[in-house]
């Protein structure tokens, strides 16, 4: 039976991605509202809605809020990756998640609301831009794929941790995509030809440069709906979970309009 993935002890995780710190880091600059060790103690499931800034922008996310979270007390915590299914189609990408996070294949949304409610799991990261990452200015918000975060913080009674960042928009560049490419580019991902009709400039990844210095800016979010609010017609539940995340982005781009360039 297909499984949701591995529950990973952080200083396990940990131990096997530190090396790549002193690689890729001179500094991380961290400000959360409330501060990290207040949520890592009194919150015993978070789900984490972090902003993507470009295709490769969730590597340095993810390393950043990992050391973060071990040094503000969250030893004892265990998290469980999510990943875009596109990843899994590709060898080294593949090799990455299966190797590091112990997933295997891309779970259903039930199984991962069940382990996430049920299981031993502390922490849930999600990029809610999703492959929308690609489409657009790096430095902006961009539309969310899904708001089935949302569903998935409210089955198990949770708060979202909103968090944006700067510092890893240069890993990719704008590349522009002429309209006889088009057709091709509808037999990959049909769902980008609309996007590229309006604004025809693909971000893809070049490089994996040091970031000298990456900055976080977190902020607490309790969604306004409960679990046995939501509609049992799926148009009507959409638009609730939908009302949430925007209220999510909001505050996404709030946040990152706040910040400065790094």
């Amino acid at each position: 039976m297909q499984q949701a993935g591995i529950p990973l002890a952080l200083p396990e995780l940990y131990n096997r991605i530190g090396w790549l710190y002193p690689l890729l880091f001179d500094e991380i600059i961290v400000r959360s509202t409330p501060p990290f060790r207040e949520i890592m103690s009194r919150y015993p499931k978070v789900v984490h809605a972090i902003s993507h800034a470009g295709t490769l922008g969730w590597i340095p996310a993810i390393l950043s809020l990992l050391r973060v979270a071990l040094l503000e007390g969250g030893h004892h915590r265990k998290a469980l990756g999510i990943f875009h299914r596109g990843l899994y189609r590709f060898t080294l990408s593949r090799w990455v998640l299966r190797t590091v996070f112990q997933s295997m294949e891309p779970p259903t949304f039930a199984q991962v609301v069940e382990v996430f409610k049920n299981g031993p799991i502390n922490d849930i990261a999600v990029f809610p831009e999703g492959d929308n990452c690609i489409l657009g200015d790096v430095y902006e918000i961009r539309p969310f794929r899904s708001p089935k975060f949302v569903e998935l913080a409210i089955a198990a009674n949770a708060p979202i941790l909103v968090t944006v960042h700067r510092g890893a928009e240069e890993w990719g560049k704008d590349f522009y995509i002429p309209s006889w490419m088009l057709r091709w580019v509808r037999r990959i991902e049909p769902a980008y030809i609309r996007p590229l009709m309006k604004n025809p400039i693909l971000n893809l990844p070049t490089r994996l440069t040091r970031i000298p210095k990456f900055s976080l800016r977190s902020i607490l979010y309790f969604p306004r709906l409960s679990y046995d609010q939501l509609s049992s017609r799926p148009r009507e539940r959409w638009f609730q979970l939908h009302g949430e995340a925007e209220r999510v982005k909001a505050l996404m781009v709030a946040l990152l309009k706040d910040m400065p360039y790094v």
